[in-house]
């Protein structure tokens, strides 16, 4: 905007609008420099990188001249319909010789310079004409694309030179065809190599002459994957004797010339520059997008190969696990004991049966009971110690084996065919195998493969084993918690109590009573001895009752703790890289899709008609990759570029602030 003017609201949308323009151009080209690596991305940041570019220009030359390329083959009248738009003969036209057209011809208005065309002033026959249609409009007569030149001493393709200067610089092509020749796989090549991000109309010459063939005209232009309003059909050669002679043209060339003269160059010349870039851009995405989707199927079968070994490792790892706990069924129950003595505390039936969890310690009290002599109850006592001891170093093997003993169930013939799978897999993705490239991240060099697969083993039977010690620990504690509560315990310390206490009452009945009163005689130790071994019997009864309920579906929980085990956390050290590699592909490949609706709601913004109004076509988007349709038989080439050295400033004339001057 200019200096010391106060910006208005059109100025404030068309700096917006150019801002969003600004904003979809840099997160395109820090998406594609930021892409992970991946032969789609990878192509993708290339094309990005060529076109770069031509995504900005339409802002630096926005109120530049409307450059239109007439571009058709030998034959087809292309420069008859460029000398009778003009109103005089300016470029060679007839059938004596082909090439008729070999240098580029550009009529413009006397003030232009169209050294911005990036041509020698020997490859370029300008006609500098001071009429209405040219003073905002250059027009350009294009070499002929499918005749050799005679007379070129480089071969007869310096005219293919010229013309892929100039075309890139175009922002409207005219392509010419006659109903003899518009089936031409060297034209067709060129039009659509230059269609993304360019305005095409479409004129079938020689009206007066031929016949109508627009229908096929169509059908061809299909296949080549454009767009096609409308065709026009005039007869240059006619109009151009008509205007030599002062005569009204009829009145589809006046059509013609005035939806140039007056609707392109004037009214819409910055809604075409602005249709072209949101069309490349259109087209780019598109490109862009097709070998990604392809490779995300590729990707989508590695996931589901992925899922389908876990699968069928984790089988293998359940029913071995399963086997592993109906085999230690004694150290489940060990904990069980272990957590009630924990929970219950101090009570009579609580202390005995921690007794009964430090290993029979019981017993061996009985047998310091029955030690006659210091010497005796000196050896009972150091066997119940070496008994105790013992009991205590086999309950610790038990666990420690449980948790650290690398037994799964799978070999390493298995794992040897999973990665053999996955390699398959990741090579149909395009994704480099973990440890091999520079996206792998796990293996030394030094490391075997048979090393790495043992060592991944271990490692995985380690969390595996050591996750389900976690969910048997968990389960234990709440069985108890709910079973043996303490209302629970109340009522068995209760039932306990009841023979010890009537044993206690009896004994107190025989010396208070019957000894003292009826001089009965004393029960002796053999009563004691045998008060106690029922005392302990009731005790050992109600402890298999109570640890009966509480071990009763143990296994049953146990065995569902191994199927709730995710195969995501057991076989992450064997799928973690590639897992890592298919996630960061799918988070970059939604970037795009961000940036798809981002250039959607700039089209909104733009306003949305686009220039089909006009009659003008285009390159569908979804056909830019490549078609073998109607005589283009292989994939497209990318487009045309216009390099950074030959785009100049606008002339001095044409100088003006792009962010001020662009208009709806």
């Amino acid at each position: 905007m200019p200096e010391n003017t106060n910006p208005t609201a059109p100025d404030w949308e068309k700096e917006h609008l150019l801002a969003g323009f600004d904003r979809l151009h840099a997160r395109l080209v820090a998406w594609a420099r930021n892409a992970p690596a991946w032969p789609p991305f990878e192509a993708a940041a290339g094309l990005v990188a060529r076109l770069e570019p031509r995504l900005k220009a339409p802002e630096i030359d926005l109120d530049r001249a409307l450059v239109v390329g007439f571009l058709g083959g030998s034959g087809t009248g292309k420069s008859t319909l460029f000398n009778a738009l003009l109103g005089r003969p300016v470029s060679r036209a007839g059938k004596e010789y082909r090439p008729m057209t070999r240098r580029a011809v550009v009529a413009c208005h006397p003030s232009v310079d169209p050294g911005f065309l990036g041509l020698d002033a020997i490859d370029m026959e300008i006609h500098r004409l001071n009429i209405p249609m040219l003073q905002q409009m250059i027009l350009v007569d294009c070499p002929d694309p499918d005749t050799q030149d005679p007379e070129d001493g480089a071969g007869g393709v310096k005219h293919l030179d010229i013309l892929r200067t100039v075309l890139p610089h175009c922002d409207v092509l005219v392509h010419t065809v006659t109903s003899q020749k518009y089936k031409s796989h060297v034209v067709g090549q060129e039009l659509v190599k230059n269609a993304p991000g360019r305005q095409i109309l479409y004129v079938q010459t020689h009206a007066r002459i031929d016949e109508d063939n627009r229908r096929d005209l169509r059908a061809y232009l299909d296949g080549l994957g454009l767009d096609v309003p409308e065709v026009f059909r005039v007869d240059a050669a006619e109009a151009l004797s008509h205007q030599e002679r002062g005569e009204p043209v009829d009145a589809e060339f006046a059509r013609l010339r005035d939806l140039l003269e007056h609707e392109l160059a004037s009214r819409a010349r910055h809604r075409i520059r602005r249709a072209n870039l949101l069309g490349l851009y259109d087209w780019l995405l598109a490109t862009i997008r097709g070998p990604i989707d392809a490779g995300l199927a590729a990707v989508g079968r590695l996931e589901s190969s992925m899922d389908a070994d876990r699968a069928a490792l984790l089988a293998k790892v359940r029913t071995r696990m399963t086997e592993r706990v109906d085999a230690n069924r004694r150290l489940w129950r060990s904990r069980v004991l272990r957590a009630l003595t924990q929970s219950w505390g101090s009570g009579p039936l609580a202390g005995l049966l921690g007794l009964w969890s430090a290993g029979g310690a019981l017993v061996r009290s009985l047998i310091l009971l029955r030690a006659r002599t210091p010497v005796q109850a000196l050896m009972a006592g150091g066997f119940a110690l070496s008994q105790l001891a013992g009991e205590k170093w086999r309950e610790r093997q038990a666990a420690g084996a449980w948790a650290a003993e690398a037994d799964l169930g799978l070999t390493e013939a298995d794992v040897a065919r999973v990665r053999s799978i996955l390699r398959g897999h990741l090579a149909d993705a395009g994704i480099e195998p973990p440890g091999e490239g520079k996206g792998g991240a796990v293996a030394s060099p030094a490391a075997s493969p048979r090393d790495l697969s043992a060592q991944q083993l271990a490692e995985v039977a380690l969390a595996a084993y050591q996750k389900l010690d976690a969910e048997a620990g968990a389960i234990v504690e709440r069985r108890v918690a709910t079973r043996a509560s303490r209302p629970v315990h109340a009522l068995f310390e209760l039932a306990f109590c009841l023979l010890p206490a009537y044993l206690a009452f009896h004994m107190a009945r025989n010396f208070f009573y019957e000894h003292l009163w009826n001089k009965a005689p004393l029960l002796g130790f053999d009563f004691l001895f045998q008060a106690a071994m029922w005392c302990l019997i009731w005790g050992v009864l109600l402890g298999f009752l109570l640890l009966y309920l509480l071990n009763q579906g143990l296994a049953r929980e146990l065995k569902e703790a191994v199927v709730r085990l995710s195969p995501a956390d057991l076989f992450e050290p064997l799928y973690a890289d590639s897992a890592a590699a298919c996630a960061s592909i799918r988070g970059h490949a939604a970037g795009l899709d961000s940036i798809a609706r981002d250039l959607g709601q700039l089209r909104a913004a733009v306003g949305g008609a686009g220039v089909l109004d006009l009659g003008l076509g285009g390159l569908r988007a979804r056909a830019a990759e490549g078609t073998k349709a109607a005589g283009v038989g292989a994939p497209l080439p990318p487009p045309a570029v216009v390099p950074e050295a030959v785009v100049p400033a606008p002339p001095s004339h044409e100088r003006v602030h792009a962010r001020r001057e662009i208009t709806a």
